[in-house]
Parts: C-alpha cells; structure tokens; sequence
C-alpha cells in the first residue's frame, strides 16, 4: 500500500503545476497530494553564498551545509529523506546549452536504466531556465534510497546555476515544494573572489607498516620511489626488469599494477614481488571486460552487494599475503574516460563514496588489517564542471589511510594539452590537498613526462631536484610505459634515463625501506 501511494503521489506531483516554479502545468483540477504530513513550513533563514554569488532562503527543517562553498552547498531535511546540491557553474568558454547537454548526456539517453518522467525549458521566476525530473533503478541494499532526481538550472549571463534535488516518490511532495521554495527566493548577487588561504606546513612523521615477515619504513625526511613497468609482468618472470633496474643502479621497492573486476586477483605475480623484498600496490578498477562489455558502469552494483563474492575473494587473498598491501580503488573517478565518473551514474558522487567505503567495510570484515586503502582523483576534472570536483567523491577520512595525486605533463601530442613543468603540475595541487586532507600521508600515485613539446631531461632535473619540496610526499610511483604518442618511460631516450639514474642517486630517495 506504501508502494502504490508513494507511486500515485509522484504521478500528481509531475501533473499538477509545481507551486507555480514554471515546471509542468495542471491539465485538471487535482485533490491535494494523499499525505496526512504538514507542509513545509515558511523559510526561516536567508543564507548568502559570496563565494558563488547567490542568495536563498532555507526552509524550516532544512539543515544547510555551506562548509564546500565554491564547490557545492547541501541542504538536507531532517527525516534525510531529501537532499538539494546548488552549484554555481562558471560558463568561461562553454554556452549555457553546450553545459547542460553534456552534463545531462547519460541521463538524457536514459542509460543504464534512467527514466525521464518530465523536462522543461520554461522561465522560472522570470528568468531563462531548464528542468529534468529522472529516476534511476532503485538500489536495493541501500536504506533508504534516493533514486528519484529533479534538477533546475538558472541561467544568468556569464553563471548558470544547478540545483539538484535526490528524493524517492514517497517524499517529491514534500522535498519538492523545499525545493521550489528555494527557487522561489534565489536571487544572484556579486561574486566575491575569497581571500587564498595559507596551507598548512607539513609534519610528516616516519611512515612504519609491520607485516608479518616485512617491515616498511619511510623515515620523515626521505621518499621512497615506486615504478609501474610492464616488464616485471612478463611471463618469463622478473628477470628483463631486474636488468632495467641495475642499468638505472635502483631497486624499485614499490610497485604499482592494475586489476579489472573481470580478472582474476594476480595472486602469482603479486607472491613474486613479495618473495622479491617488494610492496605492491594494486590499482582496482571497478569495470568489466571492454572487449564484451563496453557500458559496464558497476559502481551501483557494487554499493547493492552484486560482487561481494568476488570482493571478498580478492581481499582475503590480500589479507593472507600478511605483508602491507596497497589497494587504490576507482582511481580518478573525476575522469568522464573512467566508467566510475559519477557522469555515468546521475552525477551523485554519493554513490562512489559508498561503493568506496562498501569494500573498506568488506576488509574490515574479513580482518584483512594489512591492506592499506588509497584515495586517488586526477589533477584536472574532465569535465571540469564543479559538479564533478574530486573533494566531492572523497570518502571521509576515517576509510582513506593515503591520498594520492596524480598528474601528468603529456606535453603537446595532442590538441588542447601543453607542456607543464613538474611544479606547475604539483605546487598548487599539493597546497590544495594538505588543506583539504589534512593528517594524511601523501601518494603521487602514477605520473610521467612526455617527449613531445619540451625536455624531458630538464623536466625529470626539476621533478628529481624539486620532490623534496614537498615533505607530505612519502611515496611516487612513475608510470613507465608508452601510451600511443605519449612517450613516457624513463628510457625513451638515453638522455631521460641518464637524468633519471643520476637523480635517484639523492639521498633523498631511499634505497632500504623494507626489512625482514
């Protein structure tokens, strides 16, 4: 009976007009919505937002959480049964419609099970404005699901505003009419530039992870270097890396690979590396095989239990290595090339952040206290739209043990990219995070520098001489492969590979992290 009432509520919600916002007109007279709960009551607190330029009035039994201003504001009801996110999107060198369509692309398709229920382009309050109502497949496992969406975006020269509402249908009446109050009072006003604020200065400590036969330490004052190669994958064993290694005159302690959802956990290399005097880090991304499933968007699925099985499996597999293991799950999600980009999956984060901590809760579980989990998005947003801003997918930080950076100099191979030097890449981007992510270890999880558009050599001189500028980087991990024209391992000529070997040999970079 709750099922088919919340249902009919939703069906007279989507024809009545909604509280005269412009959205969808009454064809009839209609009762009022069966619901014996009061409506919300007037707004009772008028909140300015100077860092995005906006005024709105809170209704009553709203909670408004204003601590992201610049990113995102949320306003959540008291029964957490609605949730409303206002963003305020610069248009620089994008049109309001060139915005909406492809932020909307996804849904607008109706992919991976979305159904449109309404969609506007009326004026609201006057002012030049588009609506869309969806609904995504109801997640199951999930108490209290929100699966019901309705977005209003405010269109001003230069700014369009996007506000979003997540609900269920037994609660679009009252969310909604919140909702519309809030549209109702929304003025704009100046944008205020906020005051840069001062990073704090690092403190990092000696990094000490004990297994059971293996004791990582990084003392305070050194970092250790990690490599991806695909040599050491090979199926003639480790022996062709190992000579890679000794022509550089550096043993790589920490390795980094990947894992798909549809592969086995590499319980063969991952015993050798360890057998070797190695740490492992393995990069897990939540996607099937491309080859037989090109759509293959997991994060719901993983958050209503799909693949706990296969969960379970790989981390107790990690827990019996009873040595340090690094997990680094769904990494740059803020990435529309990544299938776990909340643009696949009605852009709430919400899930991410669940899915992340569904599987830290799984290691918890299964005692696996050996693993190690790694938070990591890229250093640039595509797109790079406030809705999909990295902060947003952060799990919290009682599941994150590192945050990780990863950003890239891919020089000039390809149109729109260009030539970033190692500081213009990471100065800001490590100033930002020990803001945001305060008390934890810092990761640069995979980067790399191309040949094409500038010196390599040089870049690797100032990336060697300048890492230890940075004292919250514990650990850097160089990606050492080719990927089409970006030429990125270290010996793509013999002048890169000589820098290279020559600024391993800084004291800095430690040499003996591991101990039995």
């Amino acid at each position: 009976m709750k099922r088919i009432l919340a249902l009919f509520t939703l069906v007279l919600y989507l024809t009545l007009s909604v509280n005269e916002v412009g959205c969808w007109k009454s064809r009839t007279a209609a009762a009022p919505p069966p619901s014996t709960e009061a409506n919300p009551l007037p707004p009772s607190q008028v909140y300015a937002n100077a860092i995005d330029g906006y005024q709105i009035e809170v209704p009553d039994k709203w909670q408004l959480d204003a601590s992201r201003a610049g990113t995102l504001v949320r306003l959540t009801a008291n029964d957490r049964r609605g949730v409303i996110d206002i963003f305020a999107q610069p248009l620089k060198n994008i049109s309001a419609d060139e915005y909406l369509k492809y932020s909307n692309l996804h849904i607008t398709g109706q992919e991976q099970g979305i159904e449109i229920l309404a969609r506007s382009q009326e004026p609201v309050n006057d002012q030049e404005a588009c609506q869309i109502t969806w609904q995504r497949p109801k997640i199951s496992a999930r108490a209290n699901d929100l699966n019901l969406y309705r977005e209003v975006d405010l269109i001003y020269p230069g700014t369009v505003y996007t506000l979003v509402l997540k609900t269920d249908a037994e609660h679009l009446w009252l969310s909604g009419a919140a909702m519309d109050s809030i549209v109702r009072s929304f003025q704009p006003r100046p944008a205020v530039k906020p005051e840069a604020k001062q990073a704090p200065p690092a403190a990092p400590g000696d990094i000490r992870l004990a297994g059971q036969t293996m004791n990582l330490t990084i003392p305070a004052d050194r970092l250790l270097f990690g490599i991806f190669n695909q040599t050491y994958f090979l199926p003639e064993g480790s022996g062709p890396f190992i000579k890679y290694e000794e022509s550089l005159d550096y043993k790589f302690q920490f390795l980094m690979t990947y894992m798909d959802f549809w592969q086995e956990f590499p319980q063969e290399l991952v015993d050798r590396a360890y057998s070797e005097g190695r740490i492992v880090m393995l990069t897990w991304h939540p996607k099937m095989n491309p080859e037989l499933d090109q759509n293959s968007v997991l994060i719901p699925g993983i958050v209503n239990g799909d693949y706990d099985a296969y969960l379970r499996d790989c981390v107790r597999r990690m827990k019996a290595i009873g040595e340090p293991v690094f997990l680094r799950f769904g990494n740059e999600m803020n990435g529309n090339y990544t299938l776990w980009c909340d643009w696949f999956y009605s852009k709430d984060a919400d899930l991410y952040i669940e899915a992340y901590r569904h599987i830290y809760r799984i290691a918890q579980q299964e005692g696996a206290d050996n693993v190690i989990f790694v938070w990591n998005p890229h250093d640039r947003s595509y797109p790079d739209f406030r809705w999909n801003s990295p902060e947003l997918y952060y799990p919290g930080s009682e599941f994150v043990d590192w945050v990780g950076l990863t950003g890239y100099n891919g020089g000039t191979s390809y149109p729109n990219d260009s030539w970033r030097s190692f500081n213009y890449i990471y100065r800001s981007l490590y100033n930002e995070y020990l803001l945001k992510y305060p008390g934890k270890p810092f990761m640069i999880t995979e980067f790399a520098c191309n040949e094409t558009g500038g010196d390599k050599k040089a870049w690797i001189n100032e990336c060697l001489s300048s890492l230890k500028n940075y004292p919250n980087i514990r650990i850097a991990v160089w990606f050492d492969l080719a990927v089409d024209q970006w030429l990125y391992p270290i010996d793509s000529t013999p002048g890169s590979k000589e820098a290279f070997k020559q600024g391993l040999q800084d004291p800095y970079y430690l040499r003996n992290a591991l101990a039995r």
